[in-house]
């Protein structure tokens, strides 16, 4: 009777710990585009796989490009179901991201969504500010988007004329892709961790400092833990003292 009870509640064990990991969530607010890189990823997964893949808001001739990521190629990991990461043009910095039909979990800002059912309708519900239809003209996909996030509706051309856009055919249709796109350029020229610099008691640039020459310099003093303290969020990344002989 024991070993039977035994038997039961490992069961039962291994079935709570299944449903688990199968009822795990991704949530892309934790995947960091222009912070996380390919080499990451692959240190994740060995056996990240590069794919091919259809870019739904360029033309299908490839002719034109999107400077912000590499065009046309991906990544796919066993560890991120429905999801194509592909990297920035210049660095490995990971720049967009894919989702395909087989997506279920949570978008950057916290909403769910399954992909295998979601509805151009069902978009506008929870982003009604996306709602204007674009295309390049060049391209099979009409997309809603804010220019970093775009869901795509795969365009009808048994209907006559493309334009003017009939909205009530299309809300219905199945979402076919999303992208989500960041310029990691942008994002490194805003996330710059410059010091703030005060020279003889005032806040001043890097290019104001590199006049002066080694020799008028009388101190330099370097603010660290200290610096938030003193200076609030302007000396998040460090304070650096400059005084010139001339003030003294």
């Amino acid at each position: 009777m024991k070993i039977y009870l035994t038997i039961i509640i490992l069961i039962s064990t291994f079935n709570l710990f299944g449903q688990n990991s199968e009822l795990k969530t991704i949530k892309l607010s934790e995947i960091k585009l222009c912070e996380l890189t390919l080499s990451e990823l692959k240190k994740q997964d060995e056996n990240l796989k590069e794919v091919e893949l259809i870019e739904m808001d360029l033309c299908s001739d490839g002719f034109v490009q999107d400077a912000r990521f590499e065009n046309r190629k991906g990544y796919i990991s066993k560890l991120y179901n429905g999801i194509i990461f592909q990297k920035d043009r210049d660095t490995e910095l990971i720049s967009k991201i894919r989702l395909t039909k087989e997506f279920k979990g949570k978008l950057p800002d916290g909403n769910y969504i399954d992909l295998s059912n979601l509805t151009a309708e069902k978009v506008l519900e929870k982003y009604p500010k996306f709602n204007t239809w674009s295309s390049r003209g060049c391209s099979d996909y009409w997309s809603l988007t804010d220019k970093s996030m775009y869901f795509y509706v795969a365009i009808d051309e048994t209907k006559e004329s493309r334009y003017p856009i009939d909205e009530k055919f299309y809300l219905t249709k199945s979402i076919e892709g999303i992208d989500i796109v960041s310029n990691c350029y942008e994002f490194i020229q805003n996330n710059k961790k410059e010091p703030l610099i005060i020279l003889n008691g005032k806040e001043v640039t890097k290019a104001e400092i590199e006049k002066y020459k080694p020799e008028d310099i009388e101190s330099v003093t370097v603010l660290k833990e200290s610096a938030i303290e003193k200076y609030g969020e302007k000396g998040k990344n460090g304070v650096i003292i400059i005084k010139t002989k001339s003030e003294k």
